[in-house]
């Protein structure tokens, strides 16, 4: 089962709605990414990522994204 919310936004312009469904769709990649890398990390080292830890993960890719690009 899956707990969803549903809104239903109106009076948006063409601009602002492909804004926030670009800050969605970001959103949504973001948290698949940090649930990724809590579950590798657990089973490489048997333990769960706490949030300090999973920021400087996250901060540390996107650095290094920065630095490729």
């Amino acid at each position: 089962m899956y707990l969803t919310v549903k809104q239903k936004v109106k009076h948006l312009s063409k601009e602002e709605y492909s804004i926030l469904r670009e800050l969605c769709h970001t959103a949504k990649n973001l948290a698949n990414e940090a649930i990724y890398n809590v579950r590798q990390n657990y089973f490489t080292d048997g333990e769960y990522l706490l949030s300090a830890k999973l920021f400087k993960v996250e901060k540390f890719k996107l650095n290094e994204g920065e630095k490729a690009a």
